[in-house]
């Protein structure tokens, strides 16, 4: 819509108390640490009347905001046209998520940005976060719901997503930005082999950077006085036309002297724009930043999709409700390709076998019965689904329906599916991803059978699609989606699509990041990868504490400081949903750096002080929030044969031998914690 309106005229309101000079303001930059301060909804002070978005300020506000908050010229961008307050033909304010007629009190506690408008572009000013740039139009559409970590422009045939990132923890260092850069940003759109392996095409000359320690810098020319690295990127799509945004340019611009903060800049479009980011980026500017970000996105109050069955609808509506917690381990993964659906296939059996060993043994030992039973498959395995070794994996039909089958009332487990879009086991160093097959609708065939299995199962599916997310670590992370969570978004509701076309009645989609997001910044944190309320029915929790410290040492995180930190995250936009712990344990110690399990007796204790929270007669709210809890009964490795050593060792039950038997504490903390929530719940009943 067009941005450009009749200014008010005969505003007679101007600032009484602005952002500079009323006392409150700082100028101190962003916290340079892993969580910026982000201040919850429910402080959002109401501040004046509320606008329609098309509605703008005051002009005693306009000329105040371009030379009295900002006296030093801070707005200025010349070569655009903003020299003076007389270049600023209208604009608007947005203040705590609203838009504003006219307002008086304006200070640090509330969240800024401005949009000033010139002839023909405006001056993008993100005050709370410290920085301005001029974007080439005024008429876009913006979207600040998450803007304490993102904020994106839709123009033309056009998304940009722009951020700025303060969160380093190499500071320590003697070369920060190099570390970070290289690890977390670049390492993969700057390396020709990622391109090549997943159809992706470099365009207008862009080439790779020389990074590296002795000169970690990337174009310092193309703006005096910042560091610039600028790729420009095609989606190659075999001449369809599935992929609805193929062009990328992509900008990262921080100042020559700034150790810590960069400003990400992602324009995807449907032609190619390198000139517009160019200008883009040359018309950035760091500035005072004022203000505080706020979480100002809720995903509101999650709904039961009404295409479900009756069996699925009412297991759903029991596990939001519980007043107990819904138990299950994850041990094996249940085999892709099955002997009854695809006759020859081996393993079948044996994984059986193993599968309802270990899951007896574990009931045995807890004195307690599944309600949940997990598996984990991939796409595939091989790499390249074009190579003759590559295997497709599919749903487990048989399988599950012989370890899971529950509905909530047939004294079976529920079966939680986790699936992830990788078809070489989230290695990232084999530089693959299918994510951009993904889009260009290669997969939809396999993604219909996968569809047409599910719903075959009938049972209610606890589907958990694409887990930790917001990471650097799965095929499916923004960094192997050209730093844009947005391809993580197009996948899944992709897929959501297909499952609806086949009718699938059965599926309670879990999103589930990661409680610590990696890489450390804005552009990758966990809200940028929700693809919405209307795709997603339950919220999944991961929060690991691995326990491998040296024998005696301090500073393992509780449970409870593991999951109340957690719960106090999601609590500004899923303050009405409950959660799943999809995943989750603490580790024993693994041989990797010290004593293999010479942390047994902390993982014991841990694993009691989660049962006193459960079984606590007033249970805190975040506890209560939990309604599901799976317990990753699996090591993390390193190496290969005699040299393979346990980096986290997180399995606390073998069937198969003794070698856990230092962990019998572990077991008979789990086998009491029961018996007490079982205890507290027939009192509670009584």
């Amino acid at each position: 819509m067009k941005k450009i309106a009749a200014l008010l005229l005969g505003a007679t309101m101007v600032f009484s108390c602005v952002l500079a000079g009323c006392g409150e303001t700082t100028d101190k930059p962003p916290k340079d640490d892993d969580n910026p301060t982000i201040i919850p909804p429910e402080e959002k002070p109401d501040i004046g009347d509320t606008a329609d978005d098309s509605i703008q300020t005051d002009r005693d506000s306009l000329d105040y905001c371009f030379t009295g908050i900002y006296k030093k010229g801070e707005l200025k961008d010349s070569e655009n046209g903003f020299n003076s307050e007389a270049d600023i033909k209208g604009g608007r304010f947005n203040i705590n998520g609203e838009y504003k007629t006219a307002y008086t009190k304006v200070n640090s506690r509330h969240d800024i940005k401005l949009e000033l408008f010139g002839e023909s572009k405006t001056r993008i000013v993100q005050a709370t976060l410290g920085y301005a740039f001029t974007l080439p139009t005024t008429d876009f559409e913006v979207d600040y719901s998450i803007a304490q970590y993102r904020t994106q422009y839709t123009f033309g045939d056009s998304v940009l997503t722009t951020s700025i990132n303060t969160q380093n923890p190499y500071t320590s260092q003697s070369n920060p930005w190099y570390i970070y850069c290289s690890e977390w940003l670049i390492n993969h759109i700057n390396n020709d082999t990622y391109l090549a392996k997943n159809g992706l095409e470099r365009i207008n000359e862009t080439t790779k950077y020389a990074f590296d320690a002795a000169h970690a810098y990337g174009d310092l020319q193309f703006k005096p006085g910042y560091d610039v690295y600028r790729y420009d990127i095609k989606i190659n799509d075999d001449g369809g036309s599935t992929v609805e945004y193929p062009y990328y340019n992509i900008g990262i611009v921080r100042q020559e002297t700034d150790a810590s903060a960069f400003s990400l800049f992602i324009l995807k479009s449907k032609t190619d724009h390198a000139s517009i980011m160019d200008g883009m980026i040359k018309s950035y500017s760091k500035i005072a930043p004022k203000g505080v970000r706020r979480a100002l996105y809720t995903a509101g109050t999650p709904k039961a999709d009404p295409n479900w069955n009756e069996a699925t609808t009412n297991y759903y509506n029991k596990l939001i409700t519980s007043e107990k917690v819904h138990w299950g381990v994850f041990s094996y993964s249940m085999p892709g390709i099955e002997t009854s659906l695809h006759p020859g296939q081996v393993g079948y059996d044996s994984g059986l076998k193993s599968s309802t060993r270990m899951k007896n043994a574990i009931e045995e030992a807890w004195d307690y019965t599944y309600d949940i039973y997990p598996t984990y498959t991939h796409i595939g395995w091989g790499g390249d689904p074009q190579s003759s070794g590559f295997q497709y994996h599919h749903f487990p039909l048989d399988m599950a329906r012989e370890l899971a089958g529950g509905d909530g009332t047939n004294g079976k487990p529920v079966l939680q599916f986790t699936y992830q879009f990788t078809t070489n086991n989230n290695i990232v160093a084999d530089e693959i991803t299918p994510m951009f097959d993904i889009l260009r609708g290669k997969y939809d065939d396999y993604f219909h059978k996968l569809a047409r299995d599910i719903k075959a199962y009938g049972g209610p599916v606890l589907f958990r699609l694409n887990n930790e997310m917001n990471t650097d670590w799965t095929s499916y992370c923004g960094m192997m989606t050209l730093l844009d969570p947005d391809v993580f978004n197009m996948t899944w509701i992709r897929l959501y699509k297909i499952f609806e076309e086949e009718g699938v009645d059965n599926c309670i989609w879990i999103w589930n990041p990661i409680a610590n997001s990696c890489p450390h910044g804005s552009w990758g944190e966990d809200l940028c990868f929700f693809p919405g309320p209307d795709y997603v029915q339950l919220l999944g929790g991961t929060n690991y504490e691995m326990n491998n410290y040296a024998k005696g040492a301090r500073g393992i995180k509780s449970f409870a400081e593991c999951y109340s930190s957690l719960f106090q995250k999601n609590q500004a936009a899923f303050s009405e949903w409950v959660m799943i712990l999809s995943e989750f344990a603490c580790g024993s110690g693994g041989n990797a750096t010290g004593e293999l399990g010479r942390n047994a007796a902390t993982q014991a204790k841990w694993v009691k002080e989660m049962f006193d929270a459960f079984a606590a007669e007033n249970m805190q709210p975040w506890a209560k929030s939990i309604k599901g809890a799976i317990w990753f009964n699996c090591n993390d490795y390193i190496g290969s044969g005699p040299s393979q050593r346990i980096t986290n060792r997180l399995r606390f039950f073998d069937s198969d031998s003794d070698d856990y038997a230092d962990l019998a504490d572990t077991v008979a903390a789990f086998r009491d914690g029961f018996k007490r929530v079982n205890e507290k719940l027939s009192k509670e009943e009584n």
